[in-house]
């Protein structure tokens, strides 16, 4: 009989290598003794949540976009854990308390168990019972986006949701560090595990597809339906965005079609998109902003908005951005309140600096690509808006920081473009 088991490689994560993959206990021994403490972190995933939901509760001088990489990476870990040892999943994964020991050895002393049995296995097997790893992606990357623009609503405000998401990586934490102080990995032979009934596509959707591909299988008819735009040649800008040098009004022709916050909205929609599976643009959306002719047109404006900023760019060429690779999300910066025609506007992605020389510093931001790059991440982005699949393409370490960038592009241009009407309300100007 052939083994199905897919092989879990460093391609399948978003941050793991293969040093971790081949052996988590690396991973947990590296992070528990040189990183931080164990309770300390549990903390740190209180304050995330908090912070996701709640704009409040945000800390100005939390490390939060740091926290939120490593718990990506944890939950990868855990991943990897619960295949390595063929754990089950649970029928009833929000089941935490199945007698009165189980509470009482959890409230007393961190103790994780069932009837009686301490057992970090279990919390992973629960962990990915409650949802899958690209389900967690989903979520954690909520938690990322949230955080960073204070502007959406985290898991819908549903508090049953925000609570049984705190709880679950918090008692995950706890069950790495349980697994880094045994120094084995849990034993598949335990029997404490209540076996999930009809158990179906539980395996991340991206392990499969690379695998496919990577054995040169024929495509399903999934991959082939989700595949609804064709090639690059396809893609045919209307007219009026034909290229053209760069202006001041040509920068304000771009807010004629939508003011700042419309542009942002719209950036927002797409990048969740991108990143979240079985969310689309399509004419059947009950939503508008997600129907796929507003699709197209927000990518035709960006694109002719890049493009005319690169024909500026060789006209005054400047350097390259130093950006280090590794990086996944934009430095945060002190938000920078504006008025414009009566309207008051926050702009979250501009330091002090660039509020000083707001052209040059557009410049430098389109220039933190090529325009090569740039044109295969927004062919990738409206694939994958487009698709029923979270992007899994060669920028998806970076989503995040793409969508920073693309919304800071467009406060930078707002601010060249209106420099002579926009008042400074927390600033003083220069």
């Amino acid at each position: 009989m052939k083994n199905t088991q897919k092989k879990l490689k460093a391609k399948h994560f978003r941050y793991l290598s293969k040093e971790y993959i081949a052996d988590p206990l690396i991973y947990l021994k590296e992070f528990f003794e040189q990183e931080t403490y164990v309770h300390y972190f549990v903390k740190d995933i209180n304050l995330l949540i908090n912070a996701a939901s709640n704009v409040k509760m945000n800390s100005p001088h939390s490390h939060s976009g740091h926290n939120t990489k490593k718990l990506i990476e944890l939950v990868e870990l855990a991943y990897v854990i619960f295949k390595k040892c063929h754990l089950k999943k649970l029928k009833n994964p929000l089941d935490f308390f199945k007698c009165d020991s189980d509470y009482w050895n959890y409230v007393s002393g961190e103790c994780l168990s069932v009837n009686d049995i301490e057992s970090p296995e279990d919390e992973i097997s629960r962990f990915f019972s409650h949802q899958s790893l690209g389900q967690w992606y989903e979520t954690l990357d909520e938690i990322w986006i949230n955080i960073g623009d204070r502007n959406g609503e985290f898991l819908g405000s549903v508090s049953k949701e925000i609570l049984a998401t705190r709880e679950l990586l918090q008692r995950l934490a706890i069950s790495l560090h349980k697994i880094y102080e045994n120094k084995s990995l849990p034993d598949n032979s335990t029997n404490n595990q209540e076996e999930i009934e009809n158990e179906k596509n539980q395996d991340h959707t991206s392990l499969e597809q690379n695998d496919s591909i990577e054995a040169n299988e024929e495509p399903s008819d999934d991959m082939l339906e989700n595949e609804i735009l064709s090639p690059k040649e396809r893609i045919i800008l209307p007219e009026w965005l034909a290229p053209h040098p760069y202006s001041i009004s040509a920068l304000k022709n771009f807010f004629d079609r939508d003011d700042l916050n419309g542009w942002k909205e719209d950036i927002r929609y797409w990048y969740q998109t991108v990143i979240t599976e079985n969310e689309f643009w399509s004419a059947n959306n009950k939503n508008h902003k997600f129907s796929g002719a507003n699709l197209l047109y927000t990518y035709s404006c960006i694109y002719s908005l890049l493009e005319m900023l690169f024909n500026k760019l060789e006209e005054s060429p400047i350097s390259l951005m130093d950006i280090e690779p590794s990086i996944s999300v934009l430095p945060e910066c002190q938000s920078i309140l504006v008025r414009h025609e009566n309207k008051e506007i926050i702009l979250y992605y501009i330091s002090d600096e660039e509020l000083v020389h707001p052209l040059s510093s557009l410049l430098a931001t389109v220039n933190t690509y090529s325009q090569q790059q740039w044109d295969e991440i927004l062919y990738d982005w409206i694939n994958y808006g487009l698709d029923k699949n979270r992007y899994t393409g060669d920028y998806a370490d970076y989503s995040t920081r793409i969508y920073q960038t693309i919304i800071k592009i467009i406060e930078l241009a707002y601010l060249v473009a209106f420099s002579d009407e926009i008042d400074l309300l927390n600033q003083k100007k220069q």
